[in-house]
């Protein structure tokens, strides 16, 4: 299936960023946020093709694949966007919610820790998400069944977020706007499927993080996010698949 892809050019060349590094798909609609850049129409082209990662390719999960020890996936609307991986949503009860996405770590858009690749990823991930004509949200639970949020140290909850149907988490690896991050365990399958082959895709092309560019060591950062843990391979020591 030929698969198309809207390229962050706008975006890229007000940052000088690699645009053939950085590629979004098309979407369009609006947000309630406070930033206004967005991908521009005419920025629509095929993507190149992706040289071999040795992986089969990431699997486009949606809703039906949330795993068990999740709350049922809510609609939601943006409240004020913030970061590449954090943001706070409003939930059906209109309560405005901090968000924190499992899975990803995108580089700091802001404070002491900003890189510059911080800032690209927050604005490509914004425009990707103001376009979204729907937004899902499924929670981790605390525990499985108590239905009680499970909360990172800022109070934010920890959530799976599908963009359109899709998960977004699978689009900022794919993407080399993240690795995938698993500090804290690989996720259960099939998002640890999708993750690792998404990651694959985007380092066989160079993509984000993968590429040269203003972002940080990622073979440092792995070495630190993985270290001896096997529940995925590092791909500056071994294959991700073979």
């Amino acid at each position: 299936m030929v698969r198309r892809f809207i390229w962050a050019c706008g975006i890229c060349a007000a940052l000088a960023c690699n645009t053939a590094a950085l590629q979004t798909p098309p979407r369009a609609n609006e947000d309630a946020g406070t930033e206004t850049d967005a991908a521009p129409e005419d920025a629509i082209a095929d993507a190149p093709s992706t040289p071999d990662s040795g992986c089969p390719p990431p699997a486009l999960l949606s809703v039906a694949n949330v795993p068990p020890g999740y709350m049922p996936a809510v609609t939601v609307t943006i409240a004020r966007l913030i970061d590449g991986d954090s943001d706070n949503f409003n939930f059906p009860n209109a309560q405005a919610q901090g968000v924190r996405l499992l899975f990803v770590n995108t580089e700091e858009s802001g404070g002491p820790e900003m890189t510059d690749f911080g800032v690209q990823t927050k604005e490509i991930a914004h425009a990707y998400l103001r376009s979204a004509k729907s937004l899902q949200i499924a929670v981790r639970e605390s525990r499985p069944g108590s239905g009680m949020p499970d909360l990172d140290p800022y109070n934010r909850w920890l959530s799976l977020l599908f963009v359109d149907g899709e998960l977004f988490q699978t689009w900022l690896v794919r993407q080399g706007l993240s690795a995938y991050y698993t500090v804290f365990g690989c996720a259960p399958a099939p998002i640890h499927e999708a993750l690792l082959y998404a990651e694959a895709e985007a380092n066989a092309a160079n993509r984000g993080i993968w590429g040269p560019g203003p972002h940080n060591d990622y073979k440092a950062v792995l070495e630190q996010w993985i270290g001896n843990r096997t529940c995925r391979p590092n791909p500056y020591k071994s294959p991700y698949c073979g």
